[in-house]
């Protein structure tokens, strides 16, 4: 019997049909689509863990419930409400609060230019404070461990370079001369392992951003709950999720047992 996969992102449609497990079973990756599953199916990624992650503000309400290091942040609500804007921390980052790869991030660097965001976007954005550390990396993590790592570096040619995705960087993996693990890995992990957690996710990933590979300090910026995979990557999800659904079933065994 194979997982079912549910996900709407085409690299990680070689792992339909590729799971092999002991019983019914769904997997979400990224996908909200409802189904009527018989009773006893194995589910991976509930949809409200979907929606946690798909929906910035909700996620960063979860990883402050589980204390999750995240950037500070306001809703233009509250930026509006304010009246002194000179009180709040530049630069800061003008976000979609359902967004994907960064589209429509603005950096703004003052108070006009706050003024200006204010005027042109509406309540379906949100604001935080910039974090110009120089080095981010991407864990994708269980509720339990982490499993696998890349890092992000600026391409050569690249214009922007005040963010990191898929436009302006490339990936490297923990073998690669360049991956430069920060003397704090461990604490990395575990962020992203709770990060996972306070989303409601079983697998997925974050993205972290560290000051430096010798001074501490990072902030998880989100979870992602369908993340683009390579080769080595689907590899990695295809045996962890296989191992998420054996430890699910043995679970339901064990309680009908009892």
């Amino acid at each position: 019997m194979f997982a079912q996969i549910r996900t709407k992102n085409p690299s990680a449609a070689p792992l339909r049909r590729s799971i092999v497990v002991p019983c019914r079973a769904v997997v979400r990756l990224g996908s909200r689509t409802h189904l009527e599953l018989p009773r006893g199916t194995i589910e991976v990624n509930s949809i409200e863990s979907i929606e946690n992650s798909r929906d910035k503000l909700r996620m960063k309400e979860c990883f402050s419930r589980f204390d999750v290091p995240q950037a500070l942040y306001y809703t233009l609500e509250e930026v509006a409400a304010q009246g002194h804007l000179d009180e709040i921390p530049f630069p800061l980052v003008g976000k979609a609060i359902i967004g994907f790869k960064g589209h429509g991030m603005v950096l703004i660097n003052n108070i006009d230019e706050l003024e200006s965001f204010l005027r042109t976007h509406n309540n379906h954005f949100f604001l935080e404070k910039f974090y110009g550390y120089a080095r981010e990396y991407r864990i994708h993590a269980t509720q339990d461990h982490a499993f696998l790592s890349w890092r992000k570096l600026r391409k050569s040619d690249a214009t922007e370079r005040w963010f990191f995705n898929s436009t302006n960087c490339n990936w490297v993996g923990e073998s690669h001369e360049l991956f430069h693990k920060p003397s704090n890995w461990s604490e990395l992990e575990a962020a992203a392992v709770n990060a996972v957690r306070a989303v409601g996710l079983d697998i997925g990933c974050a993205d972290i951003r560290v000051q430096s590979k010798d001074t501490p300090e990072f902030i998880v910026c989100e979870v992602n709950s369908a993340p683009a995979l390579s080769e080595i990557g689907l590899e990695a999800y295809r045996n962890e999720i296989q191992q998420i659904i054996i430890n699910k079933y043995e679970q339901q065994r064990n309680i009908r047992r009892q």
